[in-house]
């Protein structure tokens, strides 16, 4: 029994989708799945064949028994007929045999067999009853061709079993010509006939099924077969694949130019590093073998971390370690490790990077940062120390000039002397609020600034603000207009630092803005906050000035021929007193359209009793 691959790719498919309850027979013994029938019959090609070919020695012997029919009969047409039936039976099997060789002219193979059958069960009883054949003789040549048709034939059953009926049926019809027979003699051989195709079925359903069986096994052991060589295969592959990757490791461990060890996890010995490490620790590559790598560790507890490491198979963080050289110079390293498994046993994988100059650079940093700190610290407390010493000489010379100025003892004389006496106080108020600044600012940044909280009307705060800024904006021709919410909303706040921060804002804008323009202060309740807003149609700010600008110190017009005078005190100290009240300030400005700065507090600093119902978002 032979097949192709492809006879045997679609058998095995078939046999997988009926692995369950295994494949289904017809009555017949033939499989009911036509595409594994049809398998079966294209693997047993060869010995269908050979079952004709066998069965083509009995045609011959049908054939010659047309010189039995020329003795009888002579040459007449009856004995045409029958010679040219017989040939016709021989040239069938002979086509069969001789040009329908391959499995895929299986039909026409079968049917010029099913023709040289029925040639044989129409001719056989015509011959029978003209020749007067003995009726013993005839009767056992019938019986000899139903086993004929049965054994060698190779068509179907349910053909072999209609022809071999219907030649029973025509013998039985003839027997009264054959001999003088009763009708008991009659039924027994309808009997023997019945007997006879009943011992033929059973006998092709047997072997029909028993040869089906051997191809389904032949066809599994095929298919375990098949799975064996692609296992084998898999696992060639694999080694395969694990000799390059071995090959492929040993390359990149040696060429990488981080240190890196393998280790026994059992006696911590090293069993290969690279250049690098060797490097690293001054190792000579002839004494790495055996070396125990708990002796590099300066921490004492690293036994503990390995074994731990070893238990849970698994990598984790890289951990910075003290590790020591063959000099015994101390390094820092960073230390990251992993099971793996090397040449069939498991080893510990390390990997190591030098921190050393990294770590003596962020101390180098660190230690500059703390020395920057406690500078900041002390300069912002010996500012806030220095407030009694600046704001008392202050206050004589604000006080005393105020006094030259208005003449409280008597008159000066000349009147110049009541205009220095003017522009000393001037100047002195003003140096006064240039030193309360930079001190309410180093007070901020000591943490000595406190909050004196209370409730407030915001009105109030935005007016006493206003007031103080309203002659310098009158001086500049700049129009000061406020809109806030109604009825006045009172909050909680230190009014000293809010008023403060207004103060700032506003002094700002009358500052920057043209003369003849307009400076607004707002105020709105959002959804998240109350939002204080003062606007100004100014030379505006460049949007990458705005994080210098809430700079401390720092002013956007650098130059000694600046136009503003100021320390750049005024936006940063609002920021942090807005800061404090748990708020925040952002600056929205665009060069030649003006700045917009909002201050931001919380709602929880809002008295509930006089928010407005009708405010939107709240």
């Amino acid at each position: 029994m032979t097949w192709s691959a492809d006879t045997t790719g679609e058998a095995i498919s078939e046999l997988r989708r009926e692995a369950n309850e295994g494949p289904v027979y017809r009555w017949t013994g033939e499989f009911a799945d036509p595409v594994l029938e049809d398998s079966y019959l294209r693997a047993s090609w060869s010995e269908i064949h050979s079952r004709l070919r066998g069965v083509l020695i009995a045609v011959y012997v049908f054939v010659s028994w047309m010189v039995f029919d020329f003795i009888t009969l002579g040459f007449t047409w009856p004995f045409v007929l029958l010679a040219l039936g017989r040939l016709a039976a021989l040239g069938a099997i002979l086509a069969a045999l001789r040009f329908f060789r391959s499995p895929s002219d299986r039909r026409a193979f079968m049917t010029c067999a099913l023709v040289t059958q029925l040639l044989v069960a129409l001719i056989s009883p015509v011959s029978l009853t003209l020749g007067q054949v003995d009726f013993a003789a005839a009767l056992l040549s019938v019986v000899v061709i139903l086993f004929a048709f049965y054994i060698g034939v190779p068509t179907r059953l349910a053909a072999n079993l209609t022809l071999a009926l219907a030649l029973c049926i025509g013998f039985v019809l003839i027997t009264p010509s054959l001999a003088d027979v009763s009708a008991i003699t009659l039924i027994e051989i309808c009997v023997l006939f019945g007997v006879v195709n009943a011992i033929g079925v059973e006998m092709v359903r047997a072997a029909n099924r028993l040869r089906r069986e051997g191809f389904v096994t032949l066809l599994r052991q095929q298919e375990l077969y098949d799975e064996l060589k692609r296992e084998v295969g898999v696992r060639q592959e694999a080694e395969q694949a694990v000799r390059a990757t071995e090959e492929s490791f040993q390359s990149i461990f040696y060429a990488a130019p981080l240190p890196i060890a393998l280790v026994d996890p059992g006696t911590f010995q090293v069993m290969q590093a690279n250049i690098a490490a060797l490097r690293l620790f001054g190792i000579a590559d002839e004494n790495v073998a055996g070396l125990d790598v708990r002796q590099l560790f300066d921490d004492e507890d690293i036994p503990e971390r390995l074994d731990k490491l070893v238990l849970t198979g698994r990598a984790g963080s890289p951990v910075e370690f003290g590790m020591k050289r063959v000099d015994g110079t101390i390094i820092h390293v960073l230390v990251s490790a992993a099971i793996v498994h090397f040449q069939g046993q498991r080893a510990m994988l390390i990997g190591i990077q030098d921190v050393t100059a990294r770590r003596k650079e962020a101390e180098a940093l660190r230690e500059a940062r703390d020395q920057a700190t406690a500078a900041s610290r002390s300069k912002s407390e010996f500012l806030a120390n220095m407030s009694h010493e600046l704001r008392t000489p202050l206050n004589a010379i604000i006080g005393f000039s105020e006094a030259l100025e208005r003449e409280l003892f008597g008159p000066v004389g000349n009147p110049r002397y009541r205009e220095y006496a003017e522009d000393i106080h001037n100047s002195g108020v003003h140096l006064l609020s240039l030193i309360n600044d930079i001190l309410d600012l180093s007070k901020i940044e000591a943490g000595h600034f406190k909050l004196h909280e209370d409730e407030t009307e915001l009105d109030h705060v935005v007016e006493s603000a206003t007031r103080i800024v309203r002659h310098r904006a009158q001086q500049a021709n700049i129009l000061l207009e406020c809109s806030l919410p109604e009825p006045s909303l009172v909050i909680v706040a230190d009014e000293r630092a809010l008023k403060q921060v207004l103060i700032n804002l506003v002094s700002n804008a009358v500052k920057f803005s043209l003369d003849g323009g307009a400076i607004t202060i707002s105020g709105q309740i959002t959804a998240e906050c109350l939002r204080i807003s003062v606007t100004d149609r100014g030379c505006g700010i460049a949007k990458d000035d705005i994080p210098r600008a809430l700079t401390p110190f720092t002013q956007l017009d650098g130059s000694l021929s600046r136009q503003h005078e100021g320390t750049g005190l005024g936006l940063p100290l609002a920021k942090h007193l807005t800061e404090l009240h748990g708020g925040s300030l952002s600056i929205e400005s665009e060069v030649g359209q003006g700045t917009t700065v909002h201050v931001d507090l919380p709602l929880s600093r809002i008295v509930s009793r006089n928010v407005p119902k009708d405010v939107a978002g709240y």
